[in-house]
């Protein structure tokens, strides 16, 4: 047997009476395993397994899927799942886990981004939408695709400020004004939302829930990471 300090994605139902749930580990990274079961109205475990929660999870493994055979919740971000909108923020996170991760890939570094962004989304009000783009381009950095944003992807010269500058998604990174002609398809920035990326990738989360922000500029910005995350990931 086995335990895991586990954060609930999602389930799915199985059988007659369990469900498999698939879940982010520190210890494996992504982990799917069945409690049998789980849909019965007497079934212990369901309150400890549902998304959105950080639990310790037993899983007795011989051959074929894990079996769950208990679970302690840890935190249960109850603040999230009373909010609409951030529920949807974190299940589509959930969701890009899910698509984009291989079981058995530990990445404790990915683990504690994503515990951090339970966390501080849970204690934040009306501030919390910083905190979910932050998430995402830390995230993006941490697979593999840190954007270039201190100088141009094309001339490699550092950027001038109060001058036009894009973004683009093929080549993951902030095209000068004097290098447009060479590309295509790229994506206007402005001199703050490139100074939020920076502040992004260069600080913890429980730092930047505390930058004051435009929220024009977030969904300006949520745009190009949308188109980034399209172009470099399955979605």
């Amino acid at each position: 047997m086995q335990k895991f300090t586990s954060i609930i994605l999602t389930s799915r139902d199985t059988n007659e009476f369990d469900r498999i749930y698939i879940m982010y580990t520190l210890e494996q990274g992504l982990v799917k395993a069945v409690a049998k079961g789980a849909r019965k109205p007497t079934a212990k475990l369901t309150g400890h397994l549902e998304p959105g929660t950080l639990s310790e999870v037993y899983i007795a493994r011989s051959r074929g899927l894990g079996q769950i055979t208990g679970a302690i919740t840890l935190h249960d971000f109850s603040n999230i799942k009373k909010d609409f909108e951030k529920l949807g923020s974190v299940l589509e996170i959930f969701r890009f886990f899910g698509k984009n991760f291989a079981e058995g890939e530990k990445d404790e570094k990915i683990f504690s981004l994503l515990k951090s962004f339970l966390s501080q989304s849970s204690t934040l009000g009306l501030g919390y939408g910083i905190i979910t783009e932050a998430f995402w381009w830390k995230l993006f950095d941490l697979l593999g695709h840190r954007p270039e944003v201190m100088k141009c992807v094309s001339c490699r010269k550092k950027l001038a400020e109060k001058t036009k500058k894009f973004f683009s998604v093929e080549k993951g990174g902030i095209v000068c004004a004097g290098c447009v002609s060479n590309f295509s398809n790229l994506l206007s920035l402005t001199d703050n939302q490139i100074k939020l990326l920076r502040i992004f990738l260069g600080n913890p989360l429980r730092k930047i829930a505390k930058v004051k922000v435009n929220n024009e500029e977030l969904e300006k910005l949520a745009k190009i990471r949308k188109a980034f995350r399209k172009y470099n990931f399955q979605s």
